[in-house]
């Protein structure tokens, strides 16, 4: 990545952020719900036995989590399911989708406990196996790479490049097929899409329409159609410039979760959401689990427990920028915690 040579923005994103999970600890630049508090884990946990329950043979199942980072969401999953559904504990099979090796070997620590579970990681969501699946995906759209455009004029559109640490458009003859591109957009404005992101989620939902299963995103991002530059960096917890030193900051975008949930429909999928974090995980419980972890508790950790449910729901923390979407087999039923929004399937 010479500095004088112009990159597509994805690229560069893309060999940025090979680069930052290669060699960087990421966890010492931001922190992510299932580190924050254990009862993230245990109420995902709650959910995944709720849609295996109402599957119609939910004998084996394989439970996927994508971009697994220290292992602690699964670490808490597999506990809770081991103690509440022994019986789905048994026949599960445990497949974590993570291309850092390092990260990998953090990974197996973490759920080193459940030695007689089949543990097995994969590079990518399309590379697993067909079989029915349960997949949670926090925090892993955000890193993928985005293209941007610029709308000049009624006919015309530029794609934005990095070029010494900024960035330089180009004209673009073919734009991407991307649902945003229906919208009404000005002359001036900027819109991403997420090719990479894109492909996942079709590929995804028609792998659970044809095998079965279901699948739960949870990521920051937009729920109505909007656009504009999101693209930001993250290093020792403050935003730096994306454009600068590539792979000493992790880089991320909002997702654009009304693309996708379009995306979903198409392929004949059940899409469910767009839930805010905050109203998914007090649907789930999450004040219930809270007053039952203080009973006991000192005061010191009930103070930890008040401040971590403000993280997780609060609006001018991750509660209203983080959202949630489920993918569903069509012939099951409305997942928990997605009630209320039933009317926007």
């Amino acid at each position: 990545m010479t500095n004088s040579q112009a990159i597509r923005l994805d690229h560069f994103m893309a060999a940025a952020n090979t680069a930052y999970y290669r060699r960087k600890n990421p966890f010492a630049d931001f922190i992510t719900a299932p580190e924050i508090s254990q009862m993230f884990g245990e109420l995902i946990a709650a959910w995944v036995i709720a849609v295996i329950h109402s599957m119609p043979t939910h004998t084996a199942i394989t439970l996927v989590e994508a971009g697994p980072g220290q292992g602690t969401l699964m670490a808490d999953m597999l506990r809770v399911i081991r103690q509440a559904a022994p019986d789905i504990y048994q026949n599960c099979s445990i497949i974590f989708v993570e291309t850092s090796e390092r990260l990998r070997q953090i990974q197996k620590q973490a759920i080193a406990g459940h030695t007689n579970l089949s543990i097995s990681w994969y590079d990518t969501i399309d590379s697993i196996p067909s079989q029915p699946i349960i997949l949670i995906a926090n925090e892993f759209l955000d890193a993928l790479p985005i293209r941007q455009f610029v709308k000049l004029n009624a006919h015309e559109w530029a794609e934005h490049y990095v070029q010494d640490g900024q960035l330089v458009q180009k004209p673009i003859e073919i734009l991407p097929h991307a649902p945003i591109f229906d919208r009404p957009v000005k002359e001036g404005e900027i819109v991403e899409v997420c090719e990479v992101g894109q492909d996942i989620i079709k590929n995804l939902a028609t792998r659970i329409c044809k095998n079965g299963g279901a699948a739960l995103f949870i990521d920051y991002g937009y729920a109505s159609a909007v656009w504009g530059d999101t693209l930001q960096a993250i290093a020792g917890g403050v935003n730096v410039s994306p454009l600068i030193n590539p792979g000493e900051a992790d880089l991320t975008a909002h997702i654009d979760f009304l693309a996708l949930k379009e995306i979903v429909i198409a392929t004949g999928a059940q899409a469910y959401g767009i839930q805010t974090q905050g109203e998914f995980l007090k649907q789930l419980g999450l004040l219930v689990r809270a007053r039952m972890l203080a009973v006991h508790a000192t005061e010191l950790e009930q103070k930890h427990i008040a401040e971590a449910v403000y993280r997780l729901i609060d609006p001018s923390a991750m509660g209203d920028l983080f959202k949630v979407m489920a993918i569903m087999h069509p012939d099951l039923p409305v997942p928990p915690a997605f009630e209320l929004n039933k009317e926007e399937k």
